[in-house]
């Protein structure tokens, strides 16, 4: 079981969690799904079911600073926002979805499952999939992302992001800018910055394809054997603090500039 924090850490909200999935054994489990949900403060969550005909579908509405959140084969559904530490792993072909987090510290994982988030404020965060796709859509905070067989895609970011892949596709938007570091080994990354960001440019792939309405000054390009390096500095700063670094030896890297309108997807 995994330690817990005590109300010190600030108020406590109520958070509500449903779970898909099949089997299950263990304290605070669910009877009908192989998830257990480990609360702090010492109470155990209030269990309902929401849906009698659907059979395996659980409501948790949980009282908690941390919430720590194990599945096997099944899924994880966070709706409306949760606040806290946050600690959710999915094994197997398990999914996870989220509305909105905030709170200190973040981790997530799956393994062949879709890991998505809509919203995440966070100080520190830490997303992982081994072979599943990573979608997240407004993030803000400090960013880590890692995928060995999967996408990424991140809809707006604004404050620092890493993201890497082993094999797959990158594609992210850029609002606001901290540090920004981009790669995938096999494979290509799209990046779309706003129109006035400011920063130092580092691209280096196999091709890159900067669009003709990206304004970079002092932009410097060498070839090698093996790929491109462009270097330069967006809408005349010259500050080496704030930088977008993307390296894709084996893809193409391509570099556009984007409005905050049209980063906005009018759907669900």
């Amino acid at each position: 079981m995994f330690p817990f924090s005590g109300r010190g850490l600030g108020c406590l909200r109520l958070c509500l969690l449903r779970v898909w999935a099949g089997e299950a054994t263990g304290r605070w489990a669910c009877g009908t799904c192989q998830s257990r949900l480990y609360g702090s403060g010492g109470s155990q969550p209030e269990v309902s079911r929401s849906d009698p005909a659907r059979g395996t579908l659980k409501e948790w509405a949980l009282l908690s600073q941390k919430l720590h959140v194990q599945t096997i084969g099944g899924k994880v559904i966070c709706l409306g926002t949760i606040y806290g530490n946050i600690d959710i792993h999915a094994s197997d072909k398990s999914t996870v979805t989220v509305d909105k987090l905030q709170g200190s510290s973040v981790n997530i994982s799956t393994e062949d499952g879709l890991l998505k988030v809509k919203y995440l404020y966070t100080e520190s965060s830490f997303l992982s999939s081994a072979a599943g796709d990573i979608t997240l859509g407004s993030v803000h905070g400090n960013i880590t992302l890692r995928s060995k067989m999967g996408n990424i895609t991140v809809d707006s970011s604004s404050g620092c992001l890493n993201a890497l892949a082993q094999q797959g596709a990158i594609d992210v938007y850029v609002s606001q800018l901290g540090k920004v570091e981009l790669k995938v080994h096999k494979g290509s990354i799209l990046v779309k910055v706003a129109s006035s960001l400011q920063a130092y440019l580092q691209l280096s792939g196999k091709e890159i394809d900067v669009n003709s309405d990206v304004h970079v000054e002092e932009m410097n390009e060498a070839h090698r054997d093996d790929g491109v390096i462009i270097t330069g500095f967006l809408n005349q700063t010259s500050e080496h603090e704030k930088w977008i670094k993307a390296d894709a030896p084996k893809g193409t890297i391509r570099f556009r500039s984007q409005s905050w309108f049209q980063s906005l997807k009018l759907q669900d």
